[in-house]
């Protein structure tokens, strides 16, 4: 655990996903993500370490709804955790909205396993909370990102110029090994690449403004991370 800026805190970074909990004012703490539920000890005791436990938190926010991020929502939700999740995704996540089974065959050897893991394991809750475009929670304002998942978004807060990316802006290089590097969606795991492309370019040309990305895999870039994105070849304007 490390703190990022005075109003997030890295709270843990696992092998694969970030999980971030923000300061969302008095009384109010919020995680982004959670994690898969496989590396749950883990969560609990980074927690444990801030002296806080599953009923200390207010809520979830899932920047989309793969397995890894969120793994431990319906465990957090049982504890009387509020969950908060895009309406595209959590139609998915409740099952009224089929699920898209990842292709394996789609990357490499070690994301193909990834992809097998996500389409026999995924998670499955009811959100407490349906989010569209424009709302905010916790001094973040919620931007609707179609493309990795049906109901990716971003969490921008505006006072520090932070934004958490989920996975449709990576800070590790795909298939999510140790190499760090600003990266974009790895298709594998993603729905529509071209849709994504699409939300990504959308997003910036409405001149939306951050200096911080906060990554769902990676180390948090501080500084010049919206002018790094925009020189990203897949991204210029066409």
């Amino acid at each position: 655990m490390r703190t990022v800026l005075g109003t997030f805190r890295h709270l843990h970074r696992m092998r694969v996903s970030n999980v971030f909990l923000v300061d969302g004012g008095p009384g109010d703490r919020f995680l982004v993500d959670t994690g898969h539920a496989a590396e749950r000890p883990l969560l609990l005791w980074e927690l444990r370490r801030l002296g806080l436990g599953p009923r200390d938190l207010t809520g979830v926010l899932l920047t989309h709804r793969h397995s890894d991020h969120a793994g431990n929502a319906a465990f957090l939700q049982r504890h009387g955790v509020r969950v908060y999740a895009h309406r595209a995704d959590a139609e998915v996540l409740e099952g009224r909205r089929p699920r898209t089974r990842l292709v394996r065959g789609a990357g490499s050897r070690f994301a193909g396993v990834l992809a097998e893991v996500e389409n026999l394991f995924p998670a499955r809750l009811v959100p407490d909370v349906a989010l569209e475009e424009g709302d905010a929670v916790a001094g973040l304002e919620v931007h609707w990102m179609p493309g990795h998942t049906e109901g990716s978004v971003f969490f921008r807060h505006d006072a520090t110029a932070s934004l958490f990316s989920g996975d449709t802006l990576l800070a590790a290089k795909p298939p999510l090994t140790l190499e760090t590097g600003l990266a974009l969606p790895y298709p594998t795991f993603t729905l529509s690449m071209t849709q994504a492309y699409a939300s990504l370019r959308a997003f910036h040309a409405q001149g939306h403004a951050y200096e911080n990305l906060l990554a769902g895999h990676g180390p948090p870039i501080l500084g010049r991370a919206r002018e790094r994105v925009m020189a990203l070849p897949e991204l210029r304007q066409r």
